[in-house]
């Protein structure tokens, strides 16, 4: 609990004091009572290192492609979720209900436009069905609407439904097999069909050189 509360001061204070500021400009003084001048600059040398400076810039990127941000803070997705037994009456939350917690921001009040997107998309889709088509379970729906908009989403996993994401991408690629399946065989009766129509043309042609 320390080091991670060590961890989450210095990024605050990376934040604040380094990140926006030249190099030239960053002040040479501890902004913090807690930490000296020669603290600071130490600190300063650390992130000033060409490798801190390449691996942060690489976090950035990859948090620039996550697409739905989790707002759980550094609390794992199974702790946050032990914690909502009162919020559902005793009541296992389903899927959708645990996405939507762990991607509502208390502080903004609000979710983002992906995520809202995204839970709009997916109550489309519990809430319509085709005819003589089978319900899908909230997880299945959930792992559809992921897998179609992110590459190998962990969260499902993450909050307990280990085999639900699984499931639907087996479901995707078989699905995906059978529309190829069909596409070939359509391509197949259109070479068939115009290899016939060539041959009667052909028959025709040489019918019509013999001599009668």
């Amino acid at each position: 609990m320390m080091k991670s509360a060590v961890r989450q001061q210095r990024y605050r204070l990376k934040q604040e004091y380094f990140d926006p500021f030249p190099l030239r400009l960053v002040t040479k003084t501890s902004p913090v009572k807690c930490m000296t001048n020669e603290q600071w600059l130490q600190l300063l040398e650390s992130w000033k290192s060409p490798k801190k400076m390449e691996m942060c810039q690489k976090n950035k990127d990859n948090r620039g492609n996550v697409k739905y941000h989790h707002t759980t803070g550094s609390r794992a997705y199974m702790v946050h979720v032990e914690n909502l037994d009162d919020k559902y009456n005793d009541e296992e939350p389903t899927a959708l209900d645990l996405f939507k917690v762990c991607h509502y921001s208390k502080k903004k009040k609000c979710y983002t436009p992906a995520v809202l997107e995204a839970i709009t998309w997916m109550e489309n889709k519990l809430s319509t069905t085709k005819e003589g088509e089978e319900p899908k379970s909230v997880a299945h729906v959930v792992a559809d609407v992921l897998a179609e908009n992110t590459k190998k989403n962990q969260f499902l996993q993450n909050v307990g439904f280990q085999n639900a994401q699984l499931r639907s991408s087996e479901d995707t690629e078989l699905e995906a097999e059978k529309r190829a399946n069909a596409e070939l065989r359509e391509h197949v009766a259109d070479l068939k069909r115009s290899q016939f129509e060539m041959a009667s043309k052909l028959d025709l042609l040489l019918s019509q050189s013999r001599p009668s």
